[in-house]
């Protein structure tokens, strides 16, 4: 209860100092204002103050009297996630404030106080990214693996999800993947993340994978 009390007391910030500030370092603010009033850093706490202190970013579409969990979960998702590492900790346990935490909260203060000025991402570089990930979905590769048929995934399936063919080199092979990789987590497409895992999983002695 003692949480939920401190949660109520946070400011509302004025949309005209956030509406061009991105998702991610909103949040990071959140979990920063929540360290600062010394609650729990949960996934509960931070959807709740979240739409308390940015009640535009955080509704629910069409519902703007209501916080938008799957939102919330997106950004901590994206912000603890291998790529960024904004964010210590996970959803269940809770998550964790760190040196390198620090630096984009500092960075999400600046943002708000005006003292710094979000560039805002290309929307052609964001289409690009959604356009690669589509045709992923669209590949023979995903398809048997939606249908439970991913046993039967050949490598030349593979090397064609990876724009390449069984001539190409492996590390080329290798770069594509981890852009692929890189793209879903900065889209917080959990299937294709999915996806990718298991196919490292599979293809790692064909692509020479050894990771620790």
């Amino acid at each position: 209860m003692k949480d939920k009390s401190k949660i109520e007391k946070l400011k509302e910030i004025r949309e005209d100092k956030y509406g061009n500030v991105d998702l991610d370092h909103l949040m990071m603010y959140v979990m920063g204002q929540l360290e600062q009033i010394g609650v729990d850093l949960s996934y509960e706490n931070a959807v709740v103050a979240a739409f308390k202190i940015f009640p535009r970013k955080f509704s629910l579409p069409g519902y703007p009297e209501h916080p938008d969990s799957n939102r919330v979960e997106q950004c901590l998702w994206r912000c603890a996630g291998k790529t960024r590492q904004w964010l210590g900790g996970k959803a269940r346990q809770g998550f964790i404030i760190t040196d390198r935490s620090r630096l984009f909260i500092k960075e999400a203060e600046e943002f708000l106080s005006g003292v710094l000025h979000k560039k805002t991402k290309a929307t052609s570089q964001t289409r690009r990214k959604e356009s690669i990930l589509a045709e992923v979905i669209a590949s023979s590769a995903y398809i048997k693996y939606s249908k439970g048929d991913s046993d039967s995934i050949t490598e030349g399936e593979f090397c064609f999800l990876l724009q390449g063919t069984l001539d190409s080199s492996k590390e080329t092979l290798k770069k594509n993947f981890n852009s692929l990789r890189i793209f879903a987590d900065e889209l917080a497409r959990k299937d294709v993340v999915e996806f990718l895992e298991w196919l490292e999983e599979r293809f790692k002695k064909f692509l020479n994978i050894n990771r620790k």
